[in-house]
């Protein structure tokens, strides 16, 4: 395993606010085997760049299932994401852990240590950018780094093109018996915002930046002249229907 310390670091980050739940709250957000499986598939043996990598949720697993030549390179803007990836890595066995490499960076115009055959975002990570300019920037550098034939593989949830604003809001007991209550809010054509607090005092504010997806679609092609090879409704490869929530889409450079 090799790191690079440098980049920018902002406190303030969701990577920062969430590392001391994120194990525990988004272990089963989505299926960790059929996600793995299918960016093995797509890579065809060579290697990966994880954008928002966060914890490792899918690069440890995923750098278990790599042969020969092929490497994980993950990036995210949060120290303290990578460092608690960093303590489940260490725990690999060497063959695994040399497969692994971490980089502190901005997801949006970091792309170290390419080609890569895939470059991906899992459960909705591509619209923590914070803007639509950064998000067209993301696609632009990660089609720079992909091998020929190469693909760019995002996960997120479906939204229309204008959803309707408004609040929803939520509470859930957590296995340790601690009470969390949701809000979210759609805010704008393309902005959600909301937070999550606990009957403990502890409140977490999150942000995202979402897209339709015909307007991935056309960020892609504006970045990169990207198009869209595939679009599932998960990793497992269920086909994408109209009232699919969630979307896998497969952005590769057209022939």
């Amino acid at each position: 395993m090799t790191s690079s310390p440098t980049g920018p670091h902002d406190a303030a980050a969701y990577g920062d606010a969430f590392v001391d739940v994120y194990d525990d709250w988004y272990a089963g957000v989505t299926d960790v085997a059929s996600t793995v499986e299918t960016l093995v598939r797509l890579a065809g043996g060579g290697s990966l760049l994880e954008l928002g990598v966060g914890t490792g949720r899918i690069a440890v697993p995923l750098a278990e299932r790599l042969s020969g030549a092929g490497r994980i390179v993950g990036v995210d803007a949060s120290a303290t994401m990578l460092q608690r990836m960093a303590e489940k890595v260490a725990h690999l066995p060497e063959s695994s852990r040399d497969r692994i490499v971490m980089h502190l960076g901005d997801m949006k115009d970091a792309a170290p240590g390419g080609p890569f055959s895939v470059v991906f975002c899992t459960f909705n990570t591509f619209f923590n950018l914070p803007d639509r300019a950064s998000q067209i920037t993301c696609l632009h550098t990660a089609a720079g780094s992909l091998t020929p034939g190469g693909a760019i593989v995002l996960e997120t949830a479906v939204f229309h093109d204008d959803p309707p604003l408004g609040e929803h809001s939520e509470t859930r007991t957590r296995p340790d018996g601690s009470i969390v209550h949701s809000v979210s809010r759609v805010t704008s054509a393309h902005t959600a915002e909301g937070e999550f607090s606990d009957d403990r005092g502890n409140v977490w504010p999150w942000r995202i930046c979402f897209a339709s997806p015909t307007q991935i679609d056309r960020m892609a092609w504006q970045a990169a002249g990207l198009v869209c090879t595939d679009r599932w409704e998960d990793f497992a490869r269920r086909p994408f229907v109209p009232s699919s929530s969630r979307q896998v889409c497969v952005l590769r450079r057209r022939l």
